[in-house]
């Protein structure tokens, strides 16, 4: 996927009692101006808090007042959390609906949010429940320096080799917390006759520590590609949207051209089933509906394959919203992670709103190709008492192939 708007000047740091450069104010000014304001209402923190300094608008607005001295840094430390990073503003902005693919220039708060939030860390001042977030980061780094063995003890009794020309690239949040998505998506590879392998020793990936640390985490990233080309991968699938986003829109702005082509998982086994490389031999006898997830849908606008998946899985109804409605949803978790930890009754509250959602269309299953997703929409289940399950597409595919994950 092309980077439509990379702005360069992003890489020059705030600080405290310094300017701000002109392109940065020039770039919250085209965001400022604007009396539209179409990021507002399907912004998912928004709809809950009604509160738009939070809004795409809002924290351009936040960054502008740092420019002309309305603002102080430390009154920022809390501005720039309530971002999901899920992308909606992006694309209903008029910056971008009208301008960006002529001028190749477009709003990008994402990347603005991470900036900020960069920046704020590294002058001292973090947002309130930074530490939840800073133990993810400890953790993923722990893993990092830890011992091949329990990066890939998920594959444990799948005989993967450690290279071939194509190979699965599997983060840490899938390794040690939804080890079944990888489980299940090797599963399926293999039965459908596919030969690839797995890195040894991948690096860490999370974007939690992106937007707190850049340079250790495009250290890791530079790490990651060369040990895939090394393994020999002309093909790397990816089976969690967020690493996907970042392969294909982060590792180019700081590894350049990949010397692999990136495929999302769903995409891969989509293929497998229309070359007739995946027999399904039970049905799914459930009404299903399915959620986009963020990193996939808004930020990659990659959202074909999974409803071609859902449509040839044998016995299942689906009802299922276009990928365009969707950009209202999210799970709640957020693309960093760092929303949810930080705001976890927001979290719950966005996450109920789509399970309501979800409910009114009559499913009984909510499925999801994100492992993010699936957890986040469990506890909210769990707490909200909801009846509807979540259920990611791999283990369904899995199951109608008759394979046990």
């Amino acid at each position: 996927m092309e980077i439509l708007s990379y702005k360069e000047f992003y890489d020059e740091p705030v600080k405290k009692d310094a300017p701000i450069s002109d392109e940065l104010t020039k770039d919250c000014y085209n965001v400022f101006a604007c009396r539209h304001k179409f990021c507002r209402e399907w912004c998912p923190d928004y709809v809950e808090e009604r509160n738009e300094s939070y809004t795409s608008y809002g924290v351009h607005t936040s960054t502008l007042a740092l420019a002309r001295g309305n603002a102080s840094l430390p009154e920022m430390k809390n501005e720039f959390i309530h971002c999901l990073e899920c992308g909606q503003c992006e694309l209903k902005c008029p910056n971008t609906m009208f301008g960006g693919d002529f001028y190749h220039y477009a709003t990008t708060t994402v990347d603005l949010v991470r900036k900020m939030r960069r920046d704020l860390h590294a002058q001292g001042i973090d947002y309130d429940g930074f530490d939840e977030v800073q133990q993810v980061i400890d953790e993923h780094l722990a893993h990092d320096a830890g011992p091949d063995e329990e990066l890939t003890s998920w594959a444990a009794g799948l005989d993967l080799p450690f290279s071939g020309e194509t190979m699965m690239f599997v983060d840490y949040y899938n390794a040690f917390q939804t080890r079944e998505v990888p489980i299940a998506a090797a599963k399926i590879l293999k039965a459908a006759g596919v030969e690839f392998g797995i890195l040894k020793h991948p690096h860490v990936t999370t974007g939690e520590l992106y937007e707190t640390d850049e340079d250790k985490w495009v250290e890791a990233a530079k790490k990651n590609v060369a040990d895939l080309k090394a393994a020999g991968a002309k093909t790397v699938i990816l089976v969690n949207p967020h690493e996907y986003s970042y392969f294909i829109k982060e590792y180019p702005r700081y590894c350049g051209t990949l010397p692999f082509e990136v495929v999302y998982i769903t995409d891969y086994v989509n293929d497998l089933i229309k070359a007739d490389k995946i027999a399904f031999v039970k049905p799914y006898n459930k009404n299903v509906t399915y959620h986009d997830p963020c990193s996939l849908n808004k930020l990659c606008g990659n959202y074909q394959a999974p409803r071609e998946i859902i449509a040839a899985l044998p016995g299942t109804h689906a009802d299922i919203e276009k990928p365009i409605l969707q950009w209202k949803y999210c799970c709640g978790n957020g693309v960093s992670g760092a929303f949810r930890k930080a705001l976890p009754d927001i979290a719950y509250k966005i996450g109920v709103r789509r399970l309501r959602h979800a409910n009114d269309v009559g499913a009984e299953v909510l499925l999801l190709a994100c492992p993010h997703c699936k957890d986040m929409f469990a506890e909210t289940k769990t707490k909200s008492g909801i009846n509807i399950e979540p259920v990611h597409i791999l283990e369904v595919v899995a199951y109608c192939m008759g394979i046990e994950v």
